[in-house]
């Protein structure tokens, strides 16, 4: 029985998967129906101020589109393939971002804040360089910037919150930011705005797969979410090839129904309705 719902998938379009890497649409499809995928958004990153500034190559929207396009046929009645996108940092150049988001017409899109204004990405940043003081300021942007893309709204699920943290860990930075700590202080903000907005809260897989060896966001902010009356959730194990896609979902899935979860978010033309587990 399709028991999956795996809303954060990259294919070989994504501007952060190496030339002769990553998968095909198609082949993302036989990988999800062969482990009972019933949904599998295609969300290609497309980081639109590196893009635009020419840090990133750009998203051939209309390549992935025609894909999927083909895919939908070949798969009919197997899985339902969702046209979606992982926006990142779409304050930083709001208007195109809007006119992007009209022109397509996704199924569901993801809100992500991969850098803050200054920066290329996290991923791309010397963090070991930074002094303390300045490690803090980049940590209370990202959380800023964070609240300010809720606040513009224009997407439908807020992904991997707690993203910076994989990058200082890769840099051996053990000790910041302190998440098990102060986790409730940082982004009790950001939660209650997520719930205020009717916003999806995403549990990301990939720390599982990664340094981190923990879902985005943790357990412990999970936690937080539903004690602040937070109940929309959904799953993405931010894969960029086909064999991680529905990776780790099992172990997400026990963690979130401890907690009292019941339901999963899914999208149709960008309208939310809940599933049970």
């Amino acid at each position: 029985m399709n028991k999956y719902y795996d809303y954060h998938s990259h294919s070989y379009f994504s501007g952060d998967i190496p030339a002769g890497r990553g998968s095909s649409v198609r082949e993302m499809c036989l990988s999800a129906i062969e482990k009972g995928v019933a949904e599998l958004a295609v969300t290609d990153h497309c980081d639109i101020d590196g893009i635009i500034d020419g840090y990133f190559k750009p998203l051939d929207h209309e390549a992935v589109l025609a894909e999927i396009l083909a895919a939908r046929e070949e798969f009919r009645g197997r899985l339902k393939l969702l046209h979606g996108i992982e926006l990142g940092q779409g304050i930083h150049k709001p208007k195109e971002a809007s006119e992007l988001l009209e022109k397509y017409g996704y199924d569901v899109v993801l809100g992500s804040v991969h850098a803050v204004r200054g920066i290329i990405d996290f991923a791309d940043t010397d963090l070991i360089s930074l002094s303390k003081n300045e490690r803090i300021t980049l940590w209370e942007r990202y959380l800023a910037e964070m609240l300010e893309m809720l606040e513009w709204g224009k997407f439908d699920i807020l992904t991997h919150i707690t993203y910076p943290k994989r990058y200082f860990l890769k840099q051996g930075i053990t000790d910041f930011p302190d998440i098990a700590g102060r986790g409730k202080e940082y982004f009790e903000p950001i939660i209650k705005k997520v719930i205020e907005k009717g916003f999806t809260l995403e549990c990301n897989t990939s720390g599982l797969r990664q340094i981190m060896g923990e879902c985005l966001p943790n357990r412990e902010l999970f936690g937080f979410y539903y004690e602040l009356g937070g109940r929309d959730i959904s799953f993405g194990a931010d894969s960029h090839n086909a064999r991680d896609i529905a990776a780790g979902f099992d172990t997400a899935a026990e963690m979130l129904k401890s907690l009292g979860f019941k339901y999963i978010s899914v999208f149709d033309g960008r309208q939310k309705s809940r599933i049970p587990f």
